[in-house]
C-alpha cells in the first residue's frame, strides 16, 4: 500500500507509490515501502538537513520555510513559497560591520538605523543625533471631538513641540501637551483649536521674509487679487468678468451730466433699457471687418422695428433669415412667395379633409400628363419611399411592400380577395390550390423547410404506418444518449432503451464497460503472496490485467474486479499415509501398513553395532479422497491516466 506523504499543514504533499523513490516532489529523497538499499537514501537526506542544503544555486523543490545555507553569500536563507530571503537580522553596532546587500545596521552610539542596497548605506532614521534631541516633522493622529481622527503633523525642534499642520480646522477631544489654550473659546474650561494651516505653539513665532501673499489681496476663498484685478474710477478701465449692480437705477451713460441710456430696474419689469431723449431712434449695432451695421433698429416715430435694416416698412421688418425655436401663432394668412416650402416637423395637422395636389396659378390644374409622377415621396439615406401616379400605366404605383393592420384586408369592388390567413371566395379555386410553383422556403406551423434543411422549433415525432426507408445513407449528427449509467445515478431522464446510440457512444461505452475475470495467482508474490499483507500480489495480476485490457484502450474510470485463487501454502487434507490396506502379495491376508520402512544396522569405529538407522521408506497406493484449502481474493484496479491503477484487495474468507 503506497504512502500518503502530507505536508504539516495537511496538504497532501504525494501518494508515494510502493517501491519507489520520489526526488522530484522535494529536495530530500522521498522513499517507498518495501524500497531496497533506502539506507543510503535516508543518510543523504539527514546530511543535506545538517547542512541545510548548502551550495551556490537554491534547491530545485522547495517547500515554504525550507532553510538553504547559500555558499556564495555566506547567508542563511528561508523559502517564502515565491522566493528564498535572507533569515538573518539587523546587525547592532557601534561601528560599521561588513555589510551585504539587505543587511539593516544600527549604529548603537548615535541612535541610527541604516540599511545598505549593495553599494550605499542609506540612513533609514532619524535624522537627529542623540546631542541634537528630537528634531523632525512627524505624522500623527488626533481624534476631534466628533470622534474622528484627524491627520496632522507635529514639528518638534530640540525636543520640544514648536507647531502643528493640519489641513483641517477641528478641536481635539483631548488637550495636547504644551500646545496652546484657544484664548477666543467661550466655554470653560478652554478648548484647544487647531486652525487649517500651521499652528505655532508660542504666540511670539514669526515667519521671516516677504510672502507673496502679502503682496495681494486673499479672499475667503483663498484666492489672491492684485492691484491687476481692480477698476479705476480715475481713467479709462476695462474686466474681465461681470459687473454686478445691486440697485434698481442700473447703469446710465450719457455725456457730461446728459443722460442717454439707462439700464434700470421697474416695478413693471424685470428689467429695463430705455432711451432718455425724446424722439430719438434706438439701435444696436455690430461691427463686421470694417461695416458697422444695425443688427436692431428701432424707429420711434413709426413705432417699427428692423433687423438688419435701419428702414423697417412694416412694424417688424427682417432684412435676413429667419428661425422661431418656439411655437409661433399667426392670426392671419400666411403667404410664402419663394420657390421651396419645407416643414421640418415630426406632426403636421391640416384643418382641411382633402389636400390637393398640382394645382397651378391659383386654382388650375393640368391632366393627367402634368399629373405624371405626382405623389408623395419618404425620403431615407436608405432610399426613397413613394407613392406616384404613373400616366403611362394608369396606376398609382407604390415603392415599397403594403402592410395591413390585423383584422384588415384587400378588397376589389368592396370584395375580399386576400386577408392574413387565406386567399378567399372571391378568388378562383381559393378553396384548393391547383399547383404552387417551386418555393423558397415553406413554414408549417412549428416546422420549416428551407432547401436541404427541415426544421422544427418543438420536438419532431415522425408517424409511419410502415417501414420508414433511408435510402442506403448515413444518418449524421445525432445527439450523444444519455448512459445506462448515468440516468441510474439521477444524472439523466432520457430513455436509454429507445434512444438511437451514435458510434461515438457505443465505443465510449465499450471501453467504460467494467472488466470482470478469475485468475490463478498460484505463484505469484509481487509484492506479496498473502492477499492480507500490502494488498497481495497485485503488481503480478495487473501485468496479466494489462495485456489481457491494455488501459490504453480503456475509458479513465473503468473498474475491473479480479476474483484470485492461489494454492500457496494450501493445506491438503482426507489422505492417512499411515492407514492399514490389503497386501498385494497375500490376498485376503492381513492388511498391513501404507508405509513400508526398511532399516540397516550401522557400525561404530569399524566395530559391528546393535544399533540401526532408517533405510528407506515406501508408500504403497492408497485410496482417499483429497481436499485442497485454496486463499482467495478479490483485487480492484480502475484506469487513470491511461493507466491501470491498483485501488484495494478484499480478502475472500
Amino acid at each position: 500500500m503506497s504512502y500518503k506523504i502530507n505536508k504539516t499543514n495537511g496538504e497532501l504533499l504525494i501518494d508515494l507509490v510502493d517501491g519507489q523513490l520520489d526526488t522530484t516532489s522535494t529536495d530530500l529523497t522521498l522513499v517507498g515501502r518495501n524500497y531496497k538499499g533506502f539506507g543510503e537514501s535516508v543518510n543523504e537526506n539527514f546530511i543535506r538537513l545538517l547542512e541545510n542544503f548548502a551550495k551556490t544555486s537554491a534547491p530545485n523543490a522547495p517547500l515554504v520555510g525550507q532553510l538553504w545555507y547559500d555558499t556564495a553569500e555566506e547567508r542563511l536563507k528561508i523559502y517564502t513559497g515565491d522566493t528564498f530571503r535572507a533569515a538573518t537580522g539587523a546587525v547592532v553596532s557601534q561601528t560599521q560591520p561588513n555589510l551585504t546587500a539587505g543587511d539593516l545596521w544600527i549604529d548603537s552610539f548615535n541612535n541610527k538605523l541604516y540599511f545598505f542596497d549593495g553599494s550605499d548605506i542609506v540612513l533609514v532614521g532619524p535624522n537627529y543625533s542623540e546631542a541634537q534631541g528630537r528634531t523632525s516633522i512627524e505624522a500623527n493622529t488626533i481624534l476631534d471631538e466628533t470622534g474622528q481622527d484627524q491627520t496632522v503633523l507635529y514639528m518638534y525642534i530640540a525636543g520640544l513641540l514648536t507647531g502643528i499642520y493640519s489641513r483641517t480646522q477641528f478641536r481635539p477631544s483631548t488637550n495636547i501637551t504644551d500646545f496652546p489654550l484657544d484664548p477666543d473659546d467661550t466655554r470653560i474650561p478652554k478648548r484647544q483649536l487647531i486652525k487649517q494651516g500651521f499652528n505655532p505653539v508660542s504666540s511670539s513665532f514669526l515667519w521671516q521674509g516677504a510672502a507673496l501673499s502679502t503682496q495681494s489681496l486673499i479672499s475667503e476663498a483663498g484666492e489672491a487679487f492684485t492691484e491687476a484685478n481692480f477698476m479705476k474710477t480715475d481713467r479709462n478701465t476695462s474686466t474681465l468678468g461681470s459687473i454686478s449692480v445691486r440697485n434698481r437705477n442700473g447703469i446710465t451713460v450719457g455725456v457730461s451730466d446728459t443722460v442717454y441710456a439707462q439700464w434700470s430696474v421697474s416695478n413693471n419689469y424685470v428689467t429695463i433699457l430705455e432711451t432718455q431723449q425724446t424722439n430719438r431712434d434706438f439701435a444696436i449695432r455690430v461691427k463686421r471687418g470694417n461695416t458697422l451695421d444695425d443688427a436692431f433698429y428701432v424707429d420711434t416715430d413709426l413705432k417699427r422695428v428692423g433687423i438688419y435694416t435701419n428702414a423697417p416698412t412694416t412694424g417688424f421688418d427682417v432684412n435676413t433669415n429667419a428661425r422661431v425655436n418656439g411655437d409661433l401663432t399667426l392670426t392671419g394668412n400666411l403667404t410664402v412667395q419663394g420657390d421651396s416650402l419645407f416643414l421640418n416637423t415630426q406632426t403636421l395637422q391640416v384643418e382641411d379633409k382633402n389636400i390637393e395636389l398640382s394645382v397651378t396659378d391659383g386654382a388650375a390644374s393640368g391632366d393627367d400628363t402634368v399629373a405624371d409622377g405626382g405623389g408623395i415621396t419618404l425620403k431615407s439615406t436608405d432610399g426613397d419611399k413613394s407613392i406616384f401616379w404613373d400616366n403611362g400605366t394608369s396606376n398609382w404605383t407604390f415603392s415599397e411592400s403594403i402592410d395591413l393592420y390585423t383584422g384588415k384586408d384587400f378588397r376589389i369592388n368592396n370584395d375580399i380577395v386576400l386577408s392574413s390567413n387565406r386567399l378567399h371566395n372571391s378568388i378562383l379555386y381559393a378553396e384548393g390550390l391547383i399547383s404552387i410553383g417551386t418555393l423558397n422556403e415553406l413554414q408549417v406551423d412549428n416546422i420549416n423547410i428551407n432547401g436541404e434543411t427541415i426544421v422544427s422549433s418543438n420536438p419532431l415525432n415522425i408517424t409511419s404506418s410502415g417501414t420508414i426507408t433511408v435510402n442506403n445513407q448515413k444518418i449524421q449528427g445525432v445527439a450523444t444518449p444519455i448512459s445506462a449509467r448515468a440516468s441510474a445515478v439521477g444524472e439523466g431522464t432520457e430513455d436509454v432503451d429507445t434512444s438511437v446510440a451514435t458510434k461515438g457512444y457505443v465505443d465510449t461505452e465499450i471501453k467504460a464497460e467494467p472488466v470482470v475475470l478469475t485468475l490463478d495467482t498460484t505463484g505469484f508474490s509481487n509484492p506479496s503472496a498473502d492477499f492480507a499483507i500490502d494488498g497481495g500480489p497485485y503488481v503480478d495480476v495487473r501485468g496479466i490485467l494489462e495485456y489481457l485490457y491494455p488501459a490504453s484502450q480503456k475509458t479513465d474510470g473503468t473498474v475491473a474486479r479480479i476474483f484470485c485463487t492461489s494454492y500457496v501454502d494450501a493445506t491438503v487434507t482426507g489422505i492417512e499415509i499411515d492407514q492399514l490396506i490389503d497386501d498385494p502379495s497375500n490376498p485376503g491376508g492381513p492388511q498391513i501398513s501404507a508405509v513400508d520402512k526398511s532399516y540397516i544396522s550401522v557400525d561404530k569405529d569399524g566395530n559391528p553395532s546393535t544399533e540401526s538407522v532408517l533405510q528407506d521408506v515406501d508408500f504403497l497406493p492408497v485410496s482417499a479422497s483429497a481436499q485442497l484449502s485454496p486463499s482467495r481474493g478479490k483485487i480492484q484496479f480502475e484506469v487513470s491516466g491511461g493507466a491501470w491503477t491498483w485501488t484495494n484487495t478484499t480478502v475472500v474468507a
